[in-house]
C-alpha cells in the first residue's frame, strides 16, 4: 500500500477561514453590537455600537425640521438608539465596501428631503466598532435605505383589570405629583386613578409609548377638571397591556415621558398640543 502524505497549504487555509467569517455588513453581526434591548438607558446600547461626534449630531439638528431635543440633544440620542437598531432589524440599510448607510430616523429638511447617516468602521483600537461620520440629505449610497417602520402598540383588549403598583404611586408618587389627593384615603386615592384612566381610555386618549424595549402607552389623567382635554392633565400614567390585565407601575409629570413618546411617532407635531406646550415650557 502507498503511503499518503498531507500537504498543508497555509495561503489556502487561511483564505477559507476568512471567506467563512460574517461580513460586518450582516445584520446579525451589526445587531450584535448592540446588546439587549431590554434596558432603560437606551443610549448605552447606540454607544457600543458606534462612535457619535457632537459635530455631526449638531449638524443633523440644524439640517432637519426645528423642534426642541432637549439638553444637549438628549431626546435625539435616544431616538436614534431606538430608530437605529429598528432600522437594522428591519433590514432597512445598505452598504458599499467601507460604508454603512442609514436613515436617520424619520427626519427631514424643511423642504421634505429624508436625512440620512453614514458610518464607517472606527480604526481606534479598543473603541465601538463603528463611527458615525456624517449626517446630511445629499448622500452618495448605492441604494438609500427607507426609515424603520415604528412597530404598533399591542392591541388594549376591551374590559380588562387596571392593576396598579400601589405602594411605589401611592408611597413615592402621589403626593409629590398628585397631592391634591394626599388627604384622601388610599382606596380612593386608587379609584380616582383606576377610574382617569379608564376615562382616556374611553376616548381613545392614549399615546404610543417606547419603553424598556417594547411599545406600549401613556394615559394622560384627568382629576381636576375634564372640560378641555387639548389642555394638559394632571399627570400621566404609562401603562404595559397584558392579554388579562394592563399594569401601572408609576406616574409622571405631563413633560416627563416626552423622549421616549417621540420615539414613537413620525413628526413631532403628531405628539399631542398639550405634550408639546409641556415640553416647551
Amino acid at each position: 500500500m502507498l503511503a499518503t502524505t498531507q500537504i498543508r497549504i497555509p495561503h489556502l487555509q487561511a483564505t477559507c477561514r476568512v471567506m467563512n467569517q460574517p461580513s460586518r455588513f450582516e445584520r446579525e453581526s451589526l445587531l450584535a453590537t448592540f446588546g439587549s434591548a431590554k434596558t432603560a438607558n437606551v443610549t448605552e446600547r447606540l454607544k457600543r455600537f458606534s462612535f457619535i461626534p457632537h459635530s455631526v449630531v449638531d449638524r443633523l439638528v440644524k439640517d432637519a425640521l426645528s423642534e426642541n431635543w432637549g439638553t444637549d440633544n438628549f431626546v435625539l440620542y435616544k431616538y436614534l438608539s431606538v430608530h437605529i437598531p429598528w432600522a437594522i432589524e428591519q433590514d432597512r440599510f445598505s452598504h458599499s465596501d467601507n460604508q454603512l448607510y442609514l436613515a436617520a430616523g424619520s427626519l427631514q429638511t424643511r423642504y421634505g428631503t429624508p436625512l440620512y447617516l453614514i458610518f464607517e468602521p472606527n480604526n481606534m483600537p479598543d473603541q465601538q466598532p463603528w463611527a458615525m461620520t456624517f449626517a446630511g440629505s445629499n448622500v452618495s449610497a448605492p441604494e438609500l435605505p427607507r426609515g424603520a417602520a415604528i412597530p404598533e402598540p399591542p392591541q388594549i383588549p376591551a374590559g380588562v383589570e387596571i392593576v396598579m403598583m400601589h405602594d411605589h404611586i401611592i408611597k413615592e408618587r402621589l403626593r409629590e405629583r398628585l397631592n391634591f389627593l394626599a388627604a384622601t384615603p388610599r382606596v380612593a386615592q386608587m379609584c380616582a386613578v383606576s377610574g382617569a384612566i379608564q376615562w382616556s381610555l374611553n376616548r381613545n386618549l392614549q399615546m404610543p409609548y417606547w419603553y424598556y424595549g417594547r411599545m406600549n402607552y401613556i394615559v394622560p389623567l384627568y382629576l381636576q377638571s375634564r372640560e378641555n382635554i387639548t389642555q394638559a392633565p394632571d399627570a400621566v400614567a404609562p401603562i404595559e397591556v397584558n392579554d388579562d390585565c394592563l399594569v401601572v407601575r408609576t406616574i409622571l409629570p405631563p413633560h416627563a415621558p416626552y423622549a421616549n413618546a417621540r420615539v414613537a411617532v413620525h413628526r413631532h407635531d403628531q405628539l399631542p398640543a398639550w405634550m408639546l406646550d409641556c415640553w416647551n415650557h
